[in-house]
């Protein structure tokens, strides 16, 4: 008798737990005190890379998971006014 395969399921960015390479970094960047909400060094530092690759004119929007870069990039493709369905 084989033993099946682990259950893999692609329905939420949530249901797999974080790669060691991010889980290190966290762990790293997660020193001391520092300000919140962008005005940070670790922001910083990803809005310079992004420029660096994607041009000058690039905004960056960091997010917890999927679902807020899905509302994030609904929000930046509609008007107030309009809706996506």
């Amino acid at each position: 008798m084989s033993t099946p395969p682990p259950w893999r399921g692609f329905a939420s960015d949530n249901y797999a737990a974080i790669h060691p390479d991010v889980l290190d970094a966290i762990a790293r960047a997660n020193t001391g005190h520092d300000v919140s909400y962008g005005d940070d060094a670790v922001t910083a530092r990803l809005v310079d890379a992004v420029k660096d690759v994607f041009g000058s004119q690039a905004e960056v929007f960091p997010v917890l998971n999927g679902t807020g870069a899905n509302v994030v990039a609904l929000q930046s493709m509609t008007r107030r006014w309009e809706a996506v369905v």
